[in-house]
């Protein structure tokens, strides 16, 4: 098993399924991308840099994404929510599958 897997089974089922989804998206936008744990969240790293990072809280999964995607993404996703570098999926509303892997093909084209 390796290292993100590890991270990955430590949840519940439902937000394994989740983290797993942004796993398989994630394998499909970055196939050249190195998948590593980095600050202690799962990472896709391609051409020396991270692009998408990724995460699960008690409430929601993060994705990192930086400053000047979440600038963009505020524009044209207004009702999800966001800090200075991510965008937030609570745990008790759908995961938006296809909004996940549009945001990862924003980031590869970014």
């Amino acid at each position: 098993m390796s290292e993100v897997e590890s991270y990955i089974m430590q949840f519940p089922d439902e937000i394994q399924t989740r983290l797993f989804a942004i796993r398989s998206i994630g394998f499909n936008v970055f196939p050249n991308a190195n998948e590593r744990i980095y600050h202690r969240v799962p990472t896709f790293a391609t051409g020396g840099r991270d692009v998408i990072n990724y995460a699960a809280y008690e409430d929601h999964i993060t994705l990192w994404v930086g400053y000047e995607m979440v600038d963009f993404l505020k524009n044209a996703y207004p009702e999800c929510k966001y800090t200075k570098v991510t965008i937030q999926f609570p745990h008790d509303e759908d995961f938006p599958v296809e909004l996940v892997r549009e945001i990862c093909e924003m980031v590869e084209n970014f």
